[in-house]
């Protein structure tokens, strides 16, 4: 058979701890063109695994109906020693994809392959992804691709086509420090819009759309009363009352419709009575007032601008102010009264309540479904009990960031676990809050190797150096890099 002769064009890109290659191969055989060609191929490496991965793009590649091309990755150690062939991808025919499925894979393959059938003239792309035990040689170790294309498993009717090779790992160095223990104290804030009757205070829950709005403060309540791990610590409630009453009359009914709301939660929770605050008021909501004027259109409101005005005039007493606005504008005062007063009478509602401290064993069972229930230093505690880099802890320290985005500690560790994934433009974004210490400093070093700046990386790496980082492994990678 004439020797198959192949053209190779390799673009070479740096990503997380590999090399990253485009190659194209053409083979030529009498009068018959065969072409194929690998993209995103990328080698990363885990603590525990060697994995390649590339998509084999087919779209010229010529296989008779009755045969079969097999494309073998293969990693060859630096000093030819030592080979590893990895799962064999198997390209067939019409006819021979019949057979393999009537007699079986060949024998040559069949112990470590996957096979896909050539759609004739059709583009075709096959992703192709390899996992290997992580071996000391793999170190610097070469890639190569062996294509075998007369589908016979004959090593010298083969060509080896290099790939690439396996470069120095940079060195992640994730933040072991635990997050200081915090209380879980949280603030839950609304607003309901109870009607009263007017002039009057008492509590009616069933009086016009009351039973809703009690239940924007009910419904909270029933769900944290309902869990063991959570205590209610304070209820705060605070009523407004709209200003078109003399002011020391709608102070007494802010404050009473407040008192009387706080009664309200009080008779329906069985909760100490060191947990309700006393009942706060404003008796004129003039800030609401505002903020509805300022949004109002000129068509709305023709004179808004000079209503906006003597709302903001602080020399004129509120109830003076209210006169003037009414004898002034009366058009729009009426429609003022109508469309926005009734949303200036509101009650808002303040929730202080506390999540329970967890051992670790509670910590994992809560983190499963509610992972917002812990701490930093909880979820810090539930990601270590996962092997670094791993998928758990890899979800857990990004928990951690979603919950608490000033933690610089998770944030360190889960831009590592992006750059490790080559998502410069989200570890980028962590690193922006990460502070300045050497962990992340070393992350910062990484990140700027992916981008190429390499200027950058040497002077993160001493930055890193100067805080006591030993970073010599990351400067051997960043000088090889830089050849």
């Amino acid at each position: 058979m004439k020797r198959n002769i192949f053209l190779i064009i390799a673009l070479f890109a740096f990503i997380a701890v590999m090399a990253q290659s485009q190659i194209k191969l053409t083979g030529v055989k009498k009068k018959q063109n065969t072409q194929m060609s690998v993209a995103n191929y990328q080698v990363t490496q885990t603590d525990q695994k060697t994995v390649v991965n590339m998509d084999f793009v087919l779209d010229s590649l010529k296989v008779k109906s009755a045969r079969y091309r097999a494309f073998t990755p293969i990693l060859r150690s630096k000093d030819g020693g030592q080979n590893q062939r990895l799962k064999s991808l198997l390209v067939t025919g019409r006819v021979q994809n019949i057979l393999f499925e009537r007699d079986g894979i060949d024998p040559l393959y069949i112990d470590n392959c996957q096979t896909v059938r050539r759609e004739k003239d059709e583009p075709q792309r096959v992703s192709y992804t390899d996992a290997v035990d992580r071996l000391p040689w793999h170190k610097g170790a070469y890639v190569w691709l062996e294509c075998d294309l007369c589908g016979c498993g004959d090593t010298l009717k083969s060509e080896q086509v290099y790939l690439g090779h396996i470069k120095s790992d940079p060195v992640f160095n994730y933040v072991d420090a635990v997050p200081a223990p915090t209380k879980k104290v949280r603030n839950l804030h609304g607003t309901a819009f109870i009607t009263f009757v007017v002039d009057r205070w008492e509590m009616k829950p069933d009086y016009m759309n009351n039973h809703r709005e009690l239940r924007k403060i009910t419904d909270t309540l029933d769900v944290m009363t309902a869990d063991r791990n959570i205590s209610v610590k304070q209820i705060k409630i605070h009523g407004w009352a709209s200003p078109e009453s003399p002011y020391e009359h709608n102070r007494m009914l802010a404050t009473n419709r407040a008192q009387s709301l706080t009664d309200y939660v009080r008779q329906t929770y069985k909760l100490p009575a060191s947990v309700f605050a006393p009942a706060e008021a404003t008796p004129e909501n003039w800030i609401g007032l505002r903020e509805a004027v300022e949004q109002m259109s000129t068509a709305t409101l023709p004179h808004r601008a000079e209503i906006l005005r003597m709302i903001d005039d602080n020399s004129i007493a509120p109830d003076p102010k209210e006169k003037k606005i009414k004898q002034t504008y009366p058009a729009e005062y009426q429609y003022l009264l109508k469309n926005v007063y009734p949303h200036l009478r509101r009650s808002d509602y303040e929730i202080t309540f506390e999540f329970k401290e967890f051992t670790l064993e509670e910590a994992k069972e809560v983190y499963k479904t509610k992972p917002y229930q812990l701490s930093a230093r909880e979820l810090w505690d539930v990601a270590n009990t996962f092997e670094k880099g791993s998928e758990n802890y890899n979800k857990a320290m990004q928990t951690a960031v979603n919950l608490y985005p000033e933690n610089k500690e998770a944030a360190i560790n889960l831009a590592n676990i992006a750059l490790r994934q080559n998502d410069t433009l989200k570890a980028e974004t962590l690193l922006e809050h990460a502070g300045d210490s050497a962990e992340a400093e070393n992350a910062r070093a990484i990140l700027y190797m992916q981008q190429k700046r390499y200027a950058d990386a040497e002077q993160a790496l001493k930055r890193a150096q100067a805080k006591g980082m030993d970073v010599k492994v990351n400067l051997q990678t960043l000088q090889e890099m830089n050849k």
